[in-house]
Order: C-alpha cells, then structure tokens, then sequence
C-alpha cells in the first residue's frame, strides 16, 4: 500500500470495490423485492387476504368453487360503482370468484367515466353488478346482495342486513351459462301441497321452470316434462293416471315423490313399487338425541345427509328437516340401482302401533336400526331416476326455514340430479352483526384489577429488578 500526497491508494480501491458490491447488492436485494411483490399479487387472492370476518364473508362456498371449477364459459362481472365510493365486501368477494377460475374476471364502471353503460342491461343501477357471457346477461341489484331482515327491523326497530351476494353471484353464473332450461310439472287434483315461493325460487336459481299439471284434464304428460313433482297427495290416483306415471317411467320419465303414511294411496305406491321402492310400516322415531331438535318429539326427525352426487348441493353445514315420517324399503332385485339419500341415527325404531299407542315406548317387535328416509332409484338401461322421501312435511315453507333453506337445497340438487344438471343451489346468506362479547359480572372485576392494577405493577418490578442487576454488571 503506498501513500500518495496523503491518501492510502489501496484503501481507496478497498473503498470502491466495497461501495461497487453494496451498490449491486442493493440492486440485487431491490429487484428480488419487486419481483417477489409481482408473484405476490399475481397470486388469487385467498392467499394473499385472509378472511377474519365473524361470519366468513368472503370465503367461498363448496357449491361456488365446484362450480366456478368445471366453468368452460367465460363470464365477465361489471361492477357500477364510482371510484372511491365501491363496496369492499363486494370487490372482495369478486376478487375470490377471479382467483378460483381463470373464466371470470371483473371490471369496475365508474357511471362517471361510463353514463351509458347501464342502458345497455335492464335493471342496471349504481351498485349493480352484471353479469355477462356471451350473449347472455342478468343484473344483480345491491338488493339482491344486501338483504335486510324486516322481521326483526318491524319488532324491534333495528335493521340487521345479511350478505348474499355470493348466493346472487353463483346463482347468476349459472343462469348466464346455462345452455338449456327444464320444465318440471307440479301435479294437482290430489290435495297436493303447492310449492312455495322460496322452493320455486330455489328451482329457478338452477334453471328450473314449474307448472302445474292435472292429469285428469290434460290426458297426458307434455313432451317437454324434464320431471314430474308429486308433493304429499292427501288422495291416491286413478287408474288411467297410475297407468300414464307407469309407462312415464317406464319410458326413461323423471319422478321427485313426497308421501304421506297416513293417506292410503295404493295406487301411487303400486308406481314406486315398479321402481323397487316399497313403505316400511311404522311411524320412525329417533333415540339418538343428534337427529331430532331439542324439545321435540323424536318423531321430528333431523335425519343424516348421505354425501352423493345427487345431495352435492347442499351444503354440508346445513340439515334436512322431516318430521313426522316413515322409512323406505329396496327391492334387491329391482332392475333399479339404489342410492340413500337421508337416514336417520343407528339406533332409530318404526312403532308399528302408532295408531294405537299411548307412549313412544318401543314394543319387541318394533323394527330397529337405521332406515332410509329419502331414497333415489335409477334404471341405466331406461335412464329412468325417480327420488322419494316419506316425509309429507319435506318442502313446507315452515319447516324449510327451520333449517335455514336446507329442505329447499335438497329439492335443488335431486332435481338437478334428475336432469343430468349442473348443480347449483342456494348459498346460506351470511349476518353482517357480529355477536357482541359479554363478560359476565363475575369476571369483569377480577379481570379489571388484572389489566389495570397486576399487570402494571408487575411490568414495574421486572423492570426495577433488570436495571439492577445490570448495574451489579
């Protein structure tokens, strides 16, 4: 190293090679951070943004995910919002739907930058959303993903809102890409009970039409019958309609059966027993306290939903409700292949005596085990499928709410089932209160001294005894 007018050469070489490394280094360093900042957004956003809201907002439903999965379609969402003024739970929420399925994206239009966009779909809005595949559209109105609750704002003056604008979201994708729609016909002139609003909108979600059907005046079942609902007759059928369900069947037709074990209906009973499909005697009553609500009878039955391809809509949070109801027998020999679709606990009996009965006490000769209370058969060589429950209360309004829609989901998905259909179904809507904390009274002191009076002075002693024993050092 020599010194030249007072510098150390070499040092100063050690300094330039020194400030050339940290220079590249920096580089280095700065460039791995971009590119890693690149990955980091490009990845969906499940990854990246982690769903800690109390009600699970923006975490996608088993439905929506198999669903936007086996989407071949692309569907395009525009979300009409002003800049700065968008709801977050809704981009969100549209960010997730991007990131399972490389056929959805979405866009916002600023009404601003875009006044004429919204003409061009009826019913388009600010806070719309619309969705669009090909030629095909549907608006979804911030109604339609806001939902308030009129019941508990007209009894105790407080608006509490749900979000389902995942419900509205699934339910439109499928409505854009669907390629067909099915007719399904509601037989009458028994004392059927009639579908209600929230089955038949349950239907519609997965592109299904109902219309009613009286056999007796119209002397057949239209070409166009995708299936045939037969709820709860309080009457059997005549002959001439036995006869034209028969050759319906036969001929690869489409049944969804509710029955009632208190209405003879032999007639109607003779059709299910073409398919393999016979009545076990005896009113079902349940002793496994998990399949009947708390404070009911064990007669209204909560039973198991069997996971098959024919209840994949519905949601594995949610239960089926049928009380009051009576099992389903099979007939190995059938040319129809069986697939339970609701049975009730292990240790469940039929009393064969209900009639009579004075107690729910199981008699010796009562049957005990676990019984199919929803069964779905299917001839391949006809392509036949017919589903029966035993149940007359599985699609009242009443019951169905009891379980948050379940009942509804069940009708979805076996219809879906027996049109060879996509499923698609109804998504539980999601509370936007989250549940308050309450710390009883009990607790509440002791925790009180705990935070404002041991902890501090605990904090104080620590320190103290740490500054002295450095001091000693």
């Amino acid at each position: 190293m020599k010194k030249q007018n007072g510098i150390w050469q070499g040092g100063s070489k050690r300094t330039l090679h020194s400030g050339l490394y940290a220079s590249v280094l920096a580089a280095v360093v700065l460039a791995v951070v971009v590119l890693l900042n690149l990955v980091v957004r490009a990845l969906p956003t499940k990854y990246t943004q982690y769903d800690i809201s109390t009600t699970a907002l923006f975490t996608l439903s088993d439905t929506t995910e198999n669903l936007l999965h086996e989407l071949n379609t692309d569907v395009t969402a525009y979300y009409l919002a002003e800049s700065g003024q968008e709801d977050a739970n809704i981009t969100r929420l549209l960010d997730r739907y991007a990131g399972e399925s490389s056929h959805f994206s979405w866009q916002q239009r600023d009404p601003v930058l875009y006044p004429t966009f919204a003409q061009q779909y009826d019913g388009a809005s600010t806070g719309s959303v619309v969705l669009v595949s090909g030629e095909n559209n549907t608006v979804l109105s911030y109604n339609d993903m806001y939902e308030m609750d009129l019941e508990s704002y007209y009894t105790t003056g407080t608006a509490n809102y749900s979000f389902q604008a995942e419900n509205a979201i699934t339910s439109g994708i499928a409505k854009v890409t669907r390629t067909e729609a099915y007719q399904l016909y509601e037989l009458t002139g028994h004392g059927e009970t009639a579908l209600t609003s929230d089955f038949t909108e349950t239907l519609n979600n997965a592109g299904v039409t109902v219309t009613e059907l009286n056999l007796v005046t119209s002397g057949s079942i239209p070409a166009d019958a995708g299936a045939l609902l037969i709820n709860a007759p309080g009457a059997d059928l005549t002959d001439a309609e036995a006869a034209l369900l028969n050759e319906y069947v036969a001929n690869g037709g489409k049944l969804f059966v509710t029955t009632d074990f208190t209405t003879a209906t032999p007639k109607l009973d003779s059709v299910l027993a073409a398919c393999g499909m016979n009545r076990q005697p005896g009113l079902l009553i349940e002793t496994d306290a998990d399949h009947y609500p708390y404070g009911y009878p064990q007669t209204y039955l909560l039973p198991t939903v069997v996971s098959n391809e024919i209840t994949a809509g519905v949601s594995q949070s949610m239960m089926v409700y049928t009380p009051i109801a009576q099992g389903i027998t099979t007939d190995e020999d059938s040319e129809f292949t069986f697939t339970q679709l609701l049975t009730t606990g292990d240790t469940a009996y039929a009393m064969e005596n209900y009639a009579t009965a004075e107690t729910a006490q199981k008699a010796d000769t009562d049957p005990e085990g676990s019984f199919a209370v929803g069964v779905a058969a299917e001839n391949a060589a006809t392509g036949a499928r017919v589903v029966w429950v035993n149940c007359p209360n599985l699609l009242l309004s009443s019951i169905n709410q009891q379980v948050s829609g379940g009942n509804a989901q069940l009708l979805g998905s076996a219809v879906n089932w027996l049109n060879g259909a996509q499923t698609t179904a109804v998504i539980n809507a999601k509370s936007m209160s989250a549940a308050s904390l309450n710390v009883p009274v009990s607790a509440a002191v002791p925790l009180g001294v705990l935070f404002t009076l041991v902890l501090p002075i605990v904090c104080l002693i620590a320190g103290a005894v740490i500054c002295v024993v450095r001091r000693r050092r």
